[in-house]
């Protein structure tokens, strides 16, 4: 649970020795199984929301579809966890549903926290004002769209797109031939939009960076929330040619590797951006499809249908790309904004 009213200096995180799980399993044999229905029960689920000073932070729901039939919905506050800690998760649970038991070490969270605290203020705060110094002021996709929509329409909604496994293949080549990451393509090209629809020379949006240090031992394995959001700066200009413009994107992100753990807040600040943020959009890449670890964990007996995730953030617009055999693309959207 998390605190931070009642006087406190300081937010705390309190961890709780023993929390139970909420879980209910509903029957619904014999009544609408649609995917509409469970989308709108899923919905309504996911607008209770959660109270940060309660430590139960997520919940689940069993719905029996069919005798041999379920649809499982899982809710979760996302300070939690990231999305590589959701996939070991579930690897866990499939693991102890298996053997009876979950074998491995994990390390500890508290580790990752005494590690970020003895970082390099500093070098970080030289770095970040350089790469900022450009930014005159914020990329706001959201005031950029004209005309405005005027809908009194509240909470978020979301689309998705999913390319087939014969168009990923000649992306991924592509990607392989001018060595750079399908995040790097992806990137590139949401900059060039946010070029071409706010007017500005310098755009930027937020990216998502993994945050698990690599000399910190038995980080990969451990399950929490080490996710950290960059503001990712550039200048798209139509002088240089394709090839030439992904390497400067791809060279800005490994110029960031090094810095990738400086809160945003701070970056914020030293940008002079006091409370305001500096971009409204963020971007997550995600290279650890669900799906397919479900398919490769151990012999259950269980067989699982496709995944559909719906994320919400505190941004206007989130751009969530996961990448597997198969590309998929979703936009979740404030509808407000």
């Amino acid at each position: 649970s998390f605190h931070w009213q009642d006087g406190l200096a300081k937010p705390l995180q309190v961890v709780h020795r023993h929390v139970p799980l909420q879980m209910q399993v509903l029957d619904w044999r014999g009544q609408d199984c649609s995917e509409a229905a469970i989308a709108e029960f899923a919905s309504a689920d996911r607008a209770l929301g959660f109270d940060l000073s309660e430590a139960r932070l997520q919940r689940v729901t069993l719905l029996q579809l069919g005798d041999e039939q379920y649809q499982m919905i899982w809710t979760s506050h996302h300070i939690l966890m990231d999305g590589w800690s959701s996939s070991r998760l579930f690897g866990e649970v499939l693991q102890f549903y298996s053997t009876g038991q979950v074998t491995g070490e994990n390390g500890r969270y508290r580790d990752f926290i005494a590690w970020l605290q003895a970082q390099d203020q500093d070098a970080q705060e030289l770095f970040w004002k350089a790469r900022l110094a450009v930014v005159n002021e914020p990329t706001a996709l959201s005031q950029a769209m004209h005309p405005r929509h005027s809908a009194d329409v509240t909470g978020h909604d979301a689309i998705y797109s999913n390319w087939d496994k014969a168009q990923t293949a000649r992306l991924l080549e592509f990607c392989r031939d001018l060595r750079i990451t399908p995040n790097t393509l992806v990137q590139a090209a949401w900059l060039l939009l946010l070029q071409r629809y706010t007017g500005q020379d310098h755009v930027a949006f937020g990216a998502t960076v993994a945050g698990r240090p690599t000399d910190l031992p038995g980080v990969e394995q451990q399950i929490g929330l080490f996710i950290n959001t960059l503001p990712v700066v550039a200048a798209p200009s139509p002088e240089i040619g394709v090839s030439q413009w992904l390497q400067q994107v791809q060279d800005l992100n490994l110029a960031l590797r090094e810095h990738e753990h400086t809160p945003l807040y701070d970056i914020q600040r030293w940008a002079g951006a006091g409370a305001g943020a500096l971009f409204d959009s963020i971007l997550v890449f995600e290279n650890y499809p669900m799906a397919e670890a479900l398919a490769q964990g151990p012999q259950t007996g269980l067989k699982f249908s496709a995944i559909r995730r719906q994320e919400q953030t505190n941004y206007p617009l989130t751009l969530v790309a996961i990448t597997g055999r198969e590309l998929s693309l979703g936009v979740s959207y404030d509808q407000a904004s």
